[in-house]
């Protein structure tokens, strides 16, 4: 996203001419047009070498990683083993994101559109240099008296508009740049704050996580296990078959555990269970 400065040589004033010879003055008027024009031109093919090597590379890496995106999840269906099927997978879904954040790192520093956008104005800059130099031939061939003054300010008003066709160019690059620039920088303070964001979430889900604690109820059963309906505080009841009910990510503090026999008529007990912070909180229940 850096740009450099420009900076070229002027045609100068009408008062650095109007005292000088026609002859002396118009070569000197061609000259400074001229150099203008190559510097300005210069500084921006140097610079287009530049983008265009970091657009190149950017794309072919970027084209890369997504083949590889594609094709790894593929090849994963034919893997015998299911942890050749899980790196495949997760390192297809890694390029992805890769070639994805590639792309923004393009949008964000205009390596791409800083290229089409240089070329586009140099472009324009070398068709208004070919131009004034058609013009200024077309002035002499027309010509037929010997160079006067007014000559030299015809011929200065030729290398004027160039000067300002090229500096036109030139200011509406830098502002397409300059609203690239701040385009580029809301991308990247987007991306940031959704990482950020996405942190926080991940961290406060950890911290709940680490905070709460689970309850674990071993069933004895008099018989054979029977299902029964379990239930904590005033949720909802689920059918359950087996010795050992668990239940996680439970507030800690004091809860109340209800188990309901499928009989006729069927039968409730009822546990508290005190559940540490982080920990597990261990009950006994006698199912009749």
């Amino acid at each position: 996203m850096s740009k450099g400065n420009i900076t070229v040589e002027s045609s100068g004033a009408w008062d650095a001419y109007a005292n000088n010879k026609p002859e002396e003055a118009i070569p000197e008027i061609y000259r400074r047009a001229s150099a203008h024009s190559k510097k300005a031109c210069k500084w921006y093919w140097d610079s287009i070498e530049s983008k265009r090597k970091w657009s190149w590379r950017i794309r072919m890496l970027s084209f890369s990683l997504l083949v590889l995106g594609v094709v790894l999840p593929l090849l994963a269906a034919t893997c015998a083993e299911d942890i050749d099927t899980l790196l495949c997978t997760q390192v297809g879904v890694a390029s992805l994101a890769a070639a994805g954040l590639l792309q923004g790192a393009d949008k964000i520093f205009g390596w791409s559109s800083g290229w089409l956008r240089y070329m586009t104005t140099v472009t324009a800059m070398e068709a208004a240099t070919r131009q004034f130099e058609l013009d200024w031939a077309d002035y002499f061939l027309r010509k037929t008296e010997p160079l006067n003054d007014s000559d030299k300010q015809a011929l200065f008003q030729l290398a004027k508009k160039l000067q300002n066709e090229l500096s036109s160019r030139q200011s509406d690059e830098t502002s397409k740049w300059c609203a690239e620039f701040n385009s580029g920088l809301a991308v990247l303070n987007d991306l940031i704050k959704s990482q950020r964001e996405s942190a926080e979430k991940a961290v406060e889900a950890m911290g709940k996580s680490q905070a709460t604690g689970s309850i674990e109820v071993t069933l004895v059963h008099s018989a054979a296990p029977k299902p029964v309906k379990m239930s904590l505080d005033a949720g909802d009841a689920e059918v359950f078959s087996g010795t050992v009910w668990s239940k996680l990510h439970v507030e800690p503090g004091q809860h109340e555990v209800k188990v309901t026999t499928d009989t006729t008529p069927p039968q409730t007990v009822q546990k508290i269970a005190v559940v540490p912070q982080g920990g597990v909180a261990r009950v006994e229940v006698i199912v009749p």
